[in-house]
C-alpha cells in the first residue's frame, strides 16, 4: 500500500546556496511517516499511549535533484519489509511542477516499549500489528 505526502518547502529550510539543506530531508521523511500513521488510524500519539515506540535505526538517502524555497515535493512511500519487530520504509520524492526525482530514501525501524526494549508487535498489540501487516 502506497501513501503520498505533499510538502511545500519553507525559506528557512534552504541554505546559503538557496537550496534545501540536506539535513531537512530526514525531517521530511519523519513528517511523511507521521502522515502515513495518521491516515492508517494510528497517529503516533496513539501508539505512544499504547506503549509503542518506533525508533529509527538507520536512514539511507540518495539526493538526485535540488529543490528551493516554495517548491512542492511529493513523497510516495510504502513499507518494504515488516515482520512485527522491524519495519523498513521506502520513499521516492519528486518535485511537483517538473516531476524531477528529488531523492530516494529508506528508513529502518524497530518496535519498542516505552523503555526502548524491543517488542513483538503481534504480542503487544494485535490490532496495530494487523494494520502494519496490511502495508506489505
Amino acid at each position: 500500500m502506497d501513501f503520498v505526502y505533499e510538502r511545500r518547502i519553507n525559506y528557512y529550510e534552504t541554505d546559503k546556496m538557496g537550496i534545501v539543506h540536506h539535513s531537512n530531508y530526514i525531517r521530511f521523511l519523519e513528517e511523511a511517516r507521521c502522515y502515513m500513521l495518521k491516515k492508517m488510524g494510528m497517529p503516533y500519539s496513539l501508539l505512544e499511549e499504547n506503549g509503542i515506540m518506533i525508533p529509527v535505526l538507520g536512514v539511507k538517502c540518495d539526493f538526485k535533484h535540488h529543490v528551493t524555497f516554495d517548491d512542492t515535493i511529493i513523497i510516495k512511500m510504502h513499507a518494504k519489509e515488516f515482520n512485527g519487530v522491524r519495519l523498513t520504509m521506502e520513499y521516492v520524492a519528486t518535485e511537483k511542477k517538473t516531476g524531477n526525482l528529488v531523492f530516494q530514501a529508506e528508513t529502518n525501524h524497530c518496535f519498542t516499549d516505552n523503555n526502548l526494549r524491543p517488542i513483538r508487535l503481534q504480542k503487544h498489540n494485535l490490532e496495530f500489528y494487523n494494520k502494519f501487516k496490511e502495508l506489505t
